[in-house]
């Protein structure tokens, strides 16, 4: 069987804090070494290849090893009342160095070296021994080692986005044995296997923790999958255990890039959205704080203690623009939404009486002394188009938006107002109690519709709106109120117990479509902003946190039981109102559901928080260890309700997780809020500093559920040896695609389209899309190879014929068409090279070797060629030659390969010949050409 195994390792760097690193700043690339690089005695080290720097130390690659050095000076004093140049004088310029060595034991030391993607950056050195012109040494970003074992590639590459900046992958071959692969570290003071699987080697100036190695499988025509894999250490050598790679693993996210966003104060982000360009848009609040807006951004500055903010990013993680809104009040975005031309609408709540709504809103006036609402909205540039107030003279709270497909707005909300709310709604008057829920729909400029309350005598508040594909409006949100909140039929029609989850269904007119309970006997809460979301079927699901024990989860869930103090739990419903499943997603400690999306697949993304250190992530996971304090979880579920995958996000602080979106090609983002100082940003990301307190985190993954047309386009029926373009759609972030052709096909290319040569084999064509270090499914096209009959010259005297019959004929004098010769024979007239070229009913093309005339004058030739009788034909043992004089006969397969000769011959054994077609050549004495015939050889 063929597969090939992908061993994927990567490296990050710790220094110890009292070093002073000496040398160049991070290199980019793996910088060739062309002479520059010496051993202490100035003397060239010609057994490294390549060399690079990163976090301060050197890292020399060469002859199956790695070298890491460590350089460290002594540093200056930092007594400011003498000045810097006699401090430079006093101090010890010796530089202190330390490596450690790590060698693949047994490997080829003479190894094929590929260097790939070249950079633009180059180093000139001027060496005694180096010509006038000096030493040019190139960087790239991708080196392997062919065959460092059998059958086994080493390929070490640039990390552009991690937090290791140099990964290595072994990729074994058929043939090639992962047990062979060992790496041995010498001058490591300490190694030990960390508990999230990764190794670390410590030496005396630093350390080097290798990333938990990841193992794909690729077999035959198949889909790569993950297998587990994981470091076995032997004193000071380690080796990789790989689990058998049968069956099938869904692959788990890996990061792409993660930023922080925010400055001193507090800044917590608790919405997403993203736009059909793959944009990202995150809105949510900031005390006190900046390093949001953007130069020159409709609000650069915050104007009171609360301000909102929305800030939009493009797919490569790079902030488009930022802005503050708000004024000298308290001002929170509790959720944004956006249009697919990237138009981004805005609620949440304000006190602020001025420079809040603009003129000729519907409400352009604060209504309150407490809060009200506000809805706004900003083009895809960032320039405000209009906002509004909404509420009446007492408390307004929440305000959460949608967006249907024809750019109506809908508003969600909690009141306590009795007045200024509801407009020819299914309910205009105010039930009372601790608050109601509402729900208004504005049209396209602003101007609301209908408004209408939702609840009863006791506490109702909403924590969720969403649109279905049809424009229905759905809210939820938690309730205690026993009536008035389902309706007859619902799934649940009445309060189980404590707070319960509610989820009700109105038309685009406002008329009341269905409502339900959702929940057990104890307290069941809306776990954050964004409770409830449509998939593109019309299904709604909705995401919470529980205490109830039962009434949660449907029979055969993921999760049957609750597992800790308060679980999430996620439920979807079809468009009737009816259940379909239900689960509880938990382990011992608390955890929080606070935001569903949904990928190509329909498959459901979700996040939010956790307090649990276990039971979270799947194996493989991007993350299957929990930081500390509380983590992110993220998690994907099919439409079915079972989990793929699942990881912790986050490092020992606070770390939750509040909102989620996807875009095209499988790619995942999560924001929300943390404290952890570092484990959070990726390198060169937007912020990689957190600055204090409470920080805006925004995260993006990708997933290899890489979405390809159904078939791979081109021709399925072609003729042999024809050339034919094959291709494949675009998979947006792909960074290869692997095509694999029948036996005897070659191939020009390795984008998404290719360029083929048939053989004569029918197969398979089938391509494969590598994206996030992972490899999708084959996708592939089933082709068939049209049999053309080869065009083989027969010769009766001096009229030429073809072993087969063919549909066309067209006949050629020294290349050079013959005009009209387009029968089945052609008589020839003048010496020369004869060729004829064929095509078949499937109009397959061949063109015939040439057959050289050079006795057209010697009407002998013609007048023998008459006179030889060959029989008998078809025959099984013995042909007969009978001829006027004597004749020499050459008998050979169609391909023209001599199987037999005889001279002066008058009879032909044939019985050693397999059965079939043969071309037998007869010539005089003098051995010009008599004629060939078709010889059928019988069993």
């Amino acid at each position: 069987m063929k597969f090939i195994c992908l061993l994927a390792l990567g490296f990050s760097i710790a220094q110890t804090t009292s070093a002073k690193t000496a040398g160049w700043p991070d290199q980019k690339g793996f910088i060739e070494n062309k002479g520059q690089v010496t051993d202490q005695y100035r003397k060239p080290r010609t057994d490294v290849q390549f060399k690079m720097q990163s976090h301060g130390v050197n890292l020399f690659v060469g002859n199956g090893q790695l070298h890491y050095q460590w350089n460290k000076i002594n540093p200056i004093s930092n007594d400011k009342s003498v000045p810097l140049s006699q401090r430079m004088q006093h101090v010890d310029h010796k530089i202190e160095s330390y490596r450690m060595d790590v060698t693949l034991v047994g490997a080829n030391t003479n190894a094929k070296i590929i260097a790939e993607d070249k950079l633009d950056y180059t180093e000139t050195y001027y060496k005694s021994y180096a010509s006038k012109e000096g030493m040019h040494a190139s960087s790239y970003k991708k080196i392997t080692y062919q065959n460092i074992y059998p059958n086994i590639d080493w390929v070490l590459y640039i990390n552009e986005s991690g937090s290791s900046p140099v990964k290595y992958d072994f990729v074994v071959r058929p043939g090639g044995n992962v047990a062979d692969i060992k790496l041995q570290y010498g001058g490591a003071t300490n190694l030990a296997l960390n508990a999230n699987g990764s190794l670390t080697a410590q030496t005396p100036a630093g350390a080097i923790t290798e990333e938990t190695p990841t193992s794909f499988v690729s077999q035959n025509e198949g889909p790569a999958t993950r297998v587990a894999s994981s470091f076995n250490l032997q004193k000071n050598t380690i080796s990789f255990n790989v689990a058998p790679h049968s069956g099938t693993l869904t692959i788990d996210p890996g990061i792409v890039w993660a930023t922080y966003l925010g400055g001193l104060g507090y800044d917590f982000c608790v919405s997403m959205t993203s736009d059909k360009a793959g944009n990202v848009y995150v809105g949510g609040s900031s005390f006190m704080s900046g390093n949001i807006a953007t130069t020159g951004a409709y609000q650069t500055t915050p104007s009171g203690d609360f301000d909102g903010f929305i800030a939009k990013f493009n797919p490569a993680g790079n902030l488009t623009w930022g802005t503050f809104y708000g004024d000298q009040g308290d001002d929170n975005i509790s959720n944004i939404v956006s249009d697919d031309a990237g138009q981004v609408y805005f609620s949440g709540i304000t006190n602020s009486d001025s420079a809040i709504a603009t003129p000729g809103s519907f409400q352009d006036t604060l209504n309150t002394l407490y809060f009200d609402l506000m809805l706004g909205k900003f083009d895809s540039s960032g320039n405000r188009v209009w906002v509004t107030y909404y509420g009446g003279p007492d408390v307004e709270n929440g305000g959460y938006c949608a967006l249907d497909k024809q750019g109506h707005v809908y508003l969600t909300g909690v009141t306590t107002s009795s007045t200024q709310i509801a407009s020819n709604g299914y309910k205009n008057t105010y039930a009372g109690g601790l608050s109601d829920a509402f729900l208004v729909k504005f049209d396209t400029a602003g101007m609301r519709q209908w408004a209408t309350y939702y609840g009863d005598t006791l506490e109702d508040a909403t924590q969720g709106i969403a649109c279905d594909p049809q424009g229905n409006v759905y809210i939820t949100g938690q309730t205690k109120s026993i009536v008035n909140i389902a309706t007859p039929g619902a799934f649940q029609t009445t309060l189980g117990g404590g707070y319960d989850i509610f989820l009700t269904k109105f038309s685009p007119s406002g008329a009341l479509r269905w409502s339900t309970y959702y929940g057990g006997t104890t307290d069941d809460l809306g776990g954050g902003q964004a409770g409830v979301a449509c998939d593109r079927l019309g299904n709604v699901y909705i995401n919470a946190r529980t205490q109830s024990t039962a009434g949660i989860a449907s029979a055969n869930a993921f999760q049957t039981t609750l597992a800790g103090g308060w679980d999430a739990f996620l439920a979807k419903f079809d468009s009737l109102g009816n259940r379909k499943w239900g689960t509880y997603f938990g382990s011992t400690g608390d955890e929080n559901g606070q935001c569903v999306a949904f990928d190509e697949s329909n498959n459901v993304v979700w996040t939010g928080l956790t307090f649990s250190s276990s039971g979270i992530a799947t194996p493989n996971a991007y993350s299957t260890t929990f930081g500390g304090y509380d983590d992110v979880f993220l998690a994907r579920f099919d439409t079915a309700g079972n989990r793929q995958w699942a990881t912790y996000y986050g490092n020992t602080g606070a770390d939750e997780g509040y909102a989620v979106t996807t875009t095209t090609g499988g790619n995942i983002y999560v924001t929300g809020a943390t404290t952890s100082g570092t484990g959070i940003a990726t390198p060169n990301a937007h912020d990689t500093t957190y600055h204090f307190l409470l920080s805006v985190f925004l995260a993006k993954f990708c997933t290899a559920d890489i979405p390809l047309a159904d078939t791979v386009h081109g021709l399925d029926s072609i003729c042999a040896n024809s050339t034919n373009v094959y291709s494949v759609d675009s998979v947006t972030d792909a960074t290869a695609y692997i095509w694999s052709l029948p036996s005897g096909w070659t191939a020009t290319g390795n984008t998404r389209t290719i360029t083929a040569t048939a053989g004569t084999n029918n197969g398979v064509i089938s391509v494969k899309v590598v994206k996030c270090n992972d490899t999708s499914a084959a996708h592939v096209l089933n082709v068939y190879v049209r049999p053309a009959e080869p065009a083989i010259i027969t010769v009766n005297g001096f009229q030429l014929g073809t072993v087969n019959t063919h549909n066309t004929y067209q006949w050629y004098l020294n290349g050079i068409l013959i005009p009209g010769a387009t029968g089945s024979t052609y008589t020839v007239t003048q010496n020369g090279d004869y060729t004829v070229k064929v095509t078949n009913t499937g109009g397959c093309m061949d063109s015939s070797a040439a057959y050289t005339v050079n006795n057209v004058s010697v009407n002998e030739v013609s007048q023998l060629a008459k006179a030889v009788i060959v029989y008998p034909n078809p025959a099984s043992d013995v042909v007969h030659i009978l001829a006027p004089q004597p004749v020499n006969v050459t008998i050979t397969g169609i391909d023209g390969k001599e199987i037999l000769h005889q001279e002066k011959a008058t009879e032909i054994n044939i019985s050693p010949l397999a059965s079939g077609l043969y071309l037998l050549h007869i010539t005089d004495q003098n051995n010009v050409s008599v004629k060939t015939e078709k010889l059928t050889k019988l069993k």
